[in-house]
Formats: C-alpha cells, sequence, structure tokens
C-alpha cells in the first residue's frame, strides 16, 4: 500500500479564458478555469495580470470546496505570450505549472487532503504553450 505523498507544484490544465479589459484605464486581467492534473478532484481559477516585472501570486486552497483560487502578477511580455497563445486554438490546452512554498498532502489515489483552508505563496511558475 503507497503512503501519502506531499507535492509543491500543481499542474494544471486550461479549460477556458476571458481576458477582462476594466475601467477607463482598461486595465487587463485574465481569467482563466482550469482542471487539475496531479490532483484528483478539483478546479483551479486563476486571475492573471501584467502588473510587475517579477512573478508573484498566491493561491487559496478552500477546505470546504474542490475549487483552488489563484492570483499572479507578471510582467506584461509573459501577460501578452499567454494571451496570444490562447488565441491559437491547437486542438492541445494550454497548461501551467505552479511551484508552492508549502507541500500539500495527497494520498495514494491522488486526493488532496487537507483540514482546514491553506493560503500559500507562489514560488515559480512554468507555462506550456502549444504551438502546433
Amino acid at each position: 500500500m503507497l503512503k501519502n505523498q506531499k507535492l509543491k507544484t500543481i499542474h494544471i490544465s486550461v479549460f477556458s479564458a476571458d481576458l477582462k479589459l476594466i475601467g477607463f484605464q482598461n486595465r487587463r486581467e485574465l481569467h482563466l478555469s482550469c482542471g487539475l492534473i496531479n490532483i484528483a478532484r478539483g478546479n483551479c481559477n486563476v486571475l492573471l495580470r501584467p502588473e510587475s516585472n517579477d512573478i508573484t501570486g498566491e493561491i487559496f486552497i478552500s477546505s470546504e470546496r474542490p475549487v483552488m483560487n489563484a492570483e499572479l502578477s507578471v510582467p506584461p511580455i509573459l501577460f501578452d505570450q499567454v494571451q496570444s497563445s490562447l488565441r491559437n486554438n491547437v486542438g492541445r490546452p494550454l497548461q501551467l505549472i505552479i511551484l508552492l512554498d508549502r507541500g500539500l498532502i495527497v494520498d495514494n489515489q491522488g486526493v488532496l487532503t487537507i483540514k482546514d483552508s491553506i493560503s500559500a505563496k507562489i514560488k515559480d511558475l512554468s507555462w506550456i504553450l502549444p504551438v502546433r
């Protein structure tokens, strides 16, 4: 029998995306609705903003619902690359790999085990952007 595993990365696949232009200044935000790849059940909503020269972010994982919410500030050039990739429908979804500052416990079926809600810093971020 396998033991619980500690994951520091969350692999997600983008199901849908909305570009929001907010206010008279047209502040841009991408709202991504995603499915989890390396965790058995649940979804992740990602809010992406082009607001900084560094990548910063947090993720909130509720103990009551199988939905994670991540907020990320990224350099404008990365925001533009992601937005452009979302426009090019190549039949495969864009993927995102989030590295957390703390580990998450999953059982041998990949189900996340938490008693209390978790808030974690995002340490790093990788994208898989399909091109063909």
